[in-house]
Parts: structure tokens; C-alpha cells; sequence
């Protein structure tokens, strides 16, 4: 009999999940450790209407040494709604690696796969993630096929510690979402977000308890107004209750700059390095929506959003968006740093007739749900 065995995580696995994620941050010059404290699964809400975390148990100790996240959600494709899966949080400790449990892992999810709830799952791979790349992309015996579908680029925007005036509403047109604005939102959500492949197909009952958005304080999506219509929204998510990104330490120059590059930040009025052992604290941008991609209505969307943020405790606005986005050109004048991640479909043999039919139209990720 076999010491591991895959199952399907319950609440009671909740503090090995958060365990594992504290064990295994995402390596580079800033090693960062990806949280979901204090609930593993409170924080699973916003993944997708459908979620399952498999997990592999030591029948030894008792207790979970990796997992994976599989979820499943209505987005558009080609303009139209398809249940489109997202496979996500691949962990596994350091000491059970190059044992085989990751092909056993996946031919578990291949099973749970019969369940036909989706034909076609999206994932991101971070660049610089060797390993995983060479894992999952090898064409290994069990795995599903990864075919590229490009970049996604997160750019990290500096919040200013010291507020700034902001224009008013009437000389930009953009306002905090009101208490009854749910169904005008949706209405434009689901006109014009199939513009890009893979926008989720939002109701009004994501914003209630256990919603996908339940976490997301209308109040905290602006809204771009024209004419008396809706023209574009971007909402500032703070998830900090439930996600955190804790810095774990700093590799080549930044173990030695951080002090200086402090120093520079505190004088200019911009969020500093935090220490190992503090975490980011940072909005992301959600529900980026612009009618007919105008980049000035993004533009205001995106600085109101900053200067909204302004002398908070928020260091940085992420926005994330695929490399074939027009949207994202117009990021250029904001400058922060980019993060890369390669955008894959995954399937088996029965993703084949849909992803061939997939056309040009951007990917869209809802960054806060990855």
C-alpha cells in the first residue's frame, strides 16, 4: 500500500493548506510567500463558483504535504458563456519532491475531470518558475497538454504615502459605485466585458456572502460616467483580510540596496521594501472594464484608483493584464514594476475542439481570483 494518497481537502485540512503555502514562497530576487490567513478556505470563495482542492496526505504523519486547486467558472468564449475551469496553488514541501506525486496528483484530477463540468482550464506559470515549467510542460506521461497562450503582465503601481488632491467626479466623470448601481453593472459587465476571452459571466448575487465578489465593497468600484451611461469601471479590491504576500528575503542586489533604495523612496513620498516578515500591502485591480478599449477613460479610472489610495496603508496598485491587451499600452506613462506569468490552456484529449475554436480577442484574468 502506498505511504501518500490524493483526496479531496476538507475544512479540517484548512491549517495544513496554510501551512504548506507558508513552506513554499515563490523564489527570485524578492522571495515571496503567498498567505490565505486565516482561512484557507474563507479566501476560496473568490476562486470560482465551483472549487475542489486535492490533496496529497502522508499516511505516516497524518498530515497534507502538497496540494492542488481546480475550479470551475462562467466566462465568455468567443462572446459567448462556457464553464471554463482554472487550475491553481500547485504546492508541494520541499522533502516530498522528485518522488512521482505530481503525476499521481494530476491523473487525480484527470478523474475528477470525468465529473464534465469543463472541457478547457486556464493556468499561469510565473516566469523564472524553471521547475514548474519543466514539470508541467514536458508532455509527462498522465499530464494534461499545456499549449502557450502568452503573458500576462501584472504591473505594480506605487501608491504615494503622502495624499494628493483629486479631481473632482464632475471633471472626470469617475465616482464610487452606489448602493443600487448592482444591476446597472452587471447589465454593462456582460455587455462588454465578452470583448475578452474569458471574462466571468458576473449576476448580482457575486456581491452576497459567499459570492465570488462577496469581499468587494461596492463602494470600492469606480465607475467611469459619460452621457448618463456606464463607460468604463475598475474597482481597488483589498483582500489583505484573507490574502497576504509575505516577504520571506531578498537575493542578489536588493539584499544590500533595500536599505538605500528606502532611503530614496522615503524622500520622494513612495512605499518602501518591507522587511522579511512583512507582508505587501497592496489593492488589486478588478473588474477592468472600458467600452470600446478608450485608453483616457482608462487612464482617469487608474489614477483616481491611485490618488484615491494615496496616504494609505496600501503600497501598490496590481493590475494585471494580457500582453495582447490594447488597455495595457496605455499603462506606459504609470510606470512600476511588471511581473510576468505564461498564460497556458490545459486539457486532455476533450479541450481539443473548443481551444482550436478559440479566437484573437485578449485573454482576460480577473487578478484577484488567481
Amino acid at each position: 500500500m502506498s505511504r501518500f494518497r490524493f483526496e479531496l481537502a476538507t475544512e479540517a485540512d484548512d491549517a495544513d493548506l496554510r501551512a504548506i503555502l507558508a513552506a513554499t514562497p515563490m523564489e527570485g530576487d524578492i522571495s515571496v510567500a503567498f498567505l490565505r490567513e486565516p482561512s484557507f478556505f474563507a479566501a476560496a470563495a473568490a476562486d470560482g463558483r465551483f472549487r475542489q482542492v486535492v490533496a496529497c496526505r502522508d499516511g505516516e504523519t497524518g498530515h497534507l504535504v502538497g496540494f492542488g486547486c481546480r475550479s470551475v467558472c462562467d466566462r465568455y468564449v468567443n462572446g459567448r458563456p462556457w464553464s471554463i475551469g482554472y487550475l491553481s496553488t500547485l504546492r508541494l514541501l520541499s522533502p516530498y519532491r522528485n518522488r512521482g506525486l505530481v503525476a499521481r496528483g494530476y491523473a487525480y484530477f484527470r478523474r475528477l475531470h470525468g465529473d464534465g463540468r469543463t472541457p478547457l482550464y486556464l493556468t499561469t506559470v510565473a516566469e523564472g518558475n524553471d521547475t514548474a515549467f519543466r514539470v508541467l510542460t514536458g508532455a509527462r506521461a498522465g499530464l494534461p497538454c499545456y499549449h502557450p497562450a502568452g503573458r500576462f503582465a501584472t504591473v505594480a503601481m506605487p501608491i504615494r504615502r503622502r495624499a494628493a488632491p483629486c479631481a473632482s467626479a464632475e471633471s472626470t466623470g469617475v465616482r464610487p459605485a452606489g448602493p443600487g448601481a448592482v444591476p446597472q453593472l452587471i447589465e454593462f459587465w456582460n455587455r462588454h466585458g465578452p470583448s475578452r476571452q474569458f471574462f466571468p459571466t458576473y449576476r448580482a448575487e457575486d456581491f452576497a456572502p459567499g459570492g465570488l465578489l462577496a469581499t468587494l465593497p461596492l463602494r470600492s468600484v469606480l465607475v467611469s460616467v459619460r452621457g448618463g451611461q456606464i463607460v468604463g469601471t475598475l474597482a481597488a479590491w483589498d483582500q489583505h483580510n484573507l490574502r497576504q504576500a509575505m516577504v520571506r528575503g531578498y537575493g542578489g542586489a536588493l539584499a544590500w540596496l533595500r536599505p538605500l533604495y528606502n532611503m530614496a523612496s522615503r524622500w520622494r513620498g513612495l512605499p518602501r521594501l518591507p522587511a522579511p516578515g512583512e507582508t505587501f500591502r497592496f489593492l488589486t485591480a478588478a473588474l477592468v472594464v472600458v467600452k470600446d478599449e478608450d485608453a483616457e477613460i482608462f487612464r482617469e479610472l487608474v489614477e483616481t484608483a491611485l490618488a484615491q489610495a494615496a496616504g494609505g496603508p496600501h503600497h501598490y496598485l496590481m493590475l494585471g493584464l494580457h500582453e495582447s491587451d490594447p488597455l495595457l499600452r496605455a499603462l506606459a506613462p504609470l510606470r512600476g514594476p511588471r511581473y510576468n506569468t505564461r498564460l497556458y490552456f490545459v486539457g486532455w484529449d476533450d479541450a481539443e475542439t473548443l481551444r482550436r475554436s478559440i479566437d484573437a480577442r485578449p485573454p482576460y484574468l480577473e487578478l484577484g481570483t488567481l
